[in-house]
């Protein structure tokens, strides 16, 4: 490797962008100066690739493995049984209120559900957004565990919802627009 001598010019370059770095308005500046410069590609119009670019592109594109999509999951952060849970007036299960809109009747609350209790028969007029925090339930639909999220569109209604053996199954729930009970 070669080296050589730098010129004036390119000596008093570096002593410059050296200087820049030293204070922090100069380097303020060039912040800003390089967020601006940033946007000009996005001045320039657009050109379409040639066919045969467009054709490379694709192929590698395909060739990049699938994303492996992960369960998502609640870190078990909250000890459930410090909260102030009420009997709902059916066997093993409690609630504890978190939010009820008065104006669109949408209740936010957790539900508790002893293992194997089964839960009122009920509809959603409009729907409800489900996250099993502990333990697990099935009905209708399927078996959910801790860290399932399940939505029940508007109208669902429940007539089979049981919780499963072993821990405690507890719910994080929102009801949009409340909920009505129905004859068992």
């Amino acid at each position: 490797m070669e080296h050589r001598q730098l010129t004036a010019d390119e000596q008093l370059a570096i002593f410059a962008m050296e200087a820049l770095d030293e204070t922090s308005v100069c380097r303020r500046e060039l912040k800003e100066i390089r967020a601006a410069l940033a946007l000009l590609p996005w001045g320039l119009p657009a050109v379409d690739p040639s066919p045969q670019l467009k054709a490379r592109l694709f192929e590698r594109v395909r060739a990049w493995p699938a994303p492996v999509a992960e369960p998502a999951s609640v870190p078990r952060m909250m000890d459930f049984s410090l909260l102030d849970w009420q009997a709902s007036g059916h066997p093993g299960v409690s609630l504890h209120m978190l939010r009820h809109d008065q104006a669109t009747g949408t209740i936010t609350a957790l539900a508790k559900l002893q293992p194997g209790a089964t839960y009122l028969s009920h509809r959603h007029p409009g729907g409800e957004d489900c996250l099993v925090l502990q333990g697990g339930f099935r009905d209708r639909r399927g078996e959910y565990r801790a860290g399932d999220f399940i939505y029940y569109e508007p109208g669902s209604e429940h007539h089979d919802i049981q919780a499963l053996e072993g821990d405690e199954c507890v719910l994080l729930l929102v009801a949009h627009g409340g909920m009505e009970l129905l004859p068992s």
